[in-house]
C-alpha cells in the first residue's frame, strides 16, 4: 500500500480480483477507464489520410479532427495508428 501509494481498499480489491479470477481476474473489466477518444470507426479514415498526407503528422491529424469532430493530438493519433497495425490491420502508412 505504501509503496504503490494506494489505498488500502485499493489493495483488497485487487487481491479479491486475484482470489476470484487468478492472474486474468487482475485485468481490468468492459467499462473501466477512460473511453478512447479515436474508435475502430476512425481506422479506415485515418489511415486514407495517412496515405494522402504522409509528413506531417499535424496534417492528418487535422483533416481527422474536422471528419470526426473530435479533439486529439498527434501523439495520440500515432498511439492509435500503431496499435492498429499491431492487431494485423496492415500498414497505416505504405
Amino acid at each position: 500500500m505504501q509503496v504503490l501509494h494506494v489505498s488500502r481498499m485499493t489493495v483488497y480489491a485487487w487481491f479479491t480480483r486475484w482470489e476470484t479470477g487468478g492472474l486474468a481476474g487482475r485485468a481490468n473489466a468492459a467499462g473501466q477507464g477512460r473511453p478512447p477518444v479515436l474508435t475502430a470507426a476512425a481506422e479506415q479514415r485515418g489511415q486514407a489520410a495517412v496515405r494522402a498526407n504522409r509528413q506531417p503528422l499535424k496534417k492528418v491529424t487535422a483533416t481527422l479532427r474536422q471528419e470526426l469532430n473530435k479533439g486529439f493530438s498527434p501523439r495520440m493519433l500515432k498511439r492509435f495508428l500503431k496499435a492498429v497495425v499491431g492487431r494485423g490491420a496492415g500498414s497505416a502508412t505504405g
